[in-house]
């Protein structure tokens, strides 16, 4: 028995679902091994010489280049001997708008019925996940590093860790948080009772007794989807860690970071339409004079 088959059984497959090898690739972080439906078909050359062929597809990830979803494309499929029952294999993939940024996957497949498989992924650089905004990692300061490492553990599948890391900076960040709230609402002209309640609860020591303290509702354009945002963060941040599981914390991790990096955007947005009214203003008053 080879490296690869006796490392082959070492692996276990942790998820029963079939899926496609597009799916496995954008969405399955590494150290997983899962069944894939579409994984291999037979090729045949002008000489009638069959090979096994990995047709790896087009995929849509997050281009740094470009700042958003993109097209990316492999240049090279996988062709191997028919009798060929594991591999180790490198693609790298390019992104088709800028043609610069690259991604490469580091996988092991082993080949079942025609055209399934499994397939497990090492790793893959630029790291597995949409990077976090920079905006975001500029609000937290000296502590960015502690939540990229939470991205990196959510990543990972580790729940506990990264829901550990999210809380850790939301708790010293507390006040900053707040600040930018309450600059947002003097900008918006909001009620002076949303103002009132939201410096009162920047004095408060944690972060849910703060939430606890706001009885009004923020301005309209730091909702999401009509909900205030940082009753959704107490919900999640409230809960205890002892009592819930790993795949539990994973999914109150990642909705940390959703609901926290669309308010921080909100907010820069907000600053930004206020700033550019202000400037439209100017002109119109400097024409007018």
């Amino acid at each position: 028995m080879g490296d690869t088959e006796a490392a082959a059984e070492k692996i276990e497959v942790q998820s029963a679902a079939t899926i496609s090898l597009k799916e496995f690739l954008e969405g399955t972080h590494p150290s997983v091994l899962k069944e894939v439906s579409d994984l291999w078909d037979i090729h045949v050359n002008s000489s009638a010489y069959k090979r096994k062929l990995i047709t790896l597809p087009d995929l849509r990830l997050h281009c740094a280049k470009c700042e958003g979803f993109r097209t990316f494309r492999c240049s090279s499929n996988q062709f191997l001997d028919m009798d060929t029952t594991v591999t180790e294999f490198n693609s790298r993939y390019k992104c088709g708008d800028c043609h610069e940024q690259t991604k490469l996957f580091s996988l092991y497949v082993k080949f079942g019925q025609r055209p399934a498989g499994e397939v497990y992924k090492y790793g893959e650089l630029p790291p597995f996940g949409i990077p976090v905004p920079n905006k975001v990692l500029r609000l937290f300061g000296k502590d960015a590093n502690l939540f990229q490492k939470g991205r990196q553990c959510e990543n990972l599948g580790y729940g506990v860790a990264a829901f550990s890391y999210y809380r850790r900076v939301v708790e010293n960040h507390k006040n900053d948080i707040f600040e930018e709230i309450i600059k947002v609402c003097r900008t918006v002209n909001a009620p002076t009772a949303i103002i009132g309640e939201l410096q009162k609860a920047k004095k408060e020591i944690a972060f849910t007794k703060a939430i606890e303290a706001i009885k009004s509702a923020l301005p309209q354009g730091l909702l999401t989807n009509g909900h205030n945002p940082l009753l959704a963060l107490h919900g999640a941040l409230s809960a205890g860690l002892h009592d819930e599981s790993d795949e539990e914390c994973l999914a109150a991790a990642q909705a940390v970071r959703l609901v926290l990096t669309d308010l921080v955007e909100k907010i820069a947005t907000l600053k930004q339409d206020n700033r550019e009214l202000n400037e439209a203003m100017q002109l119109l008053l400097k024409k007018k004079s």
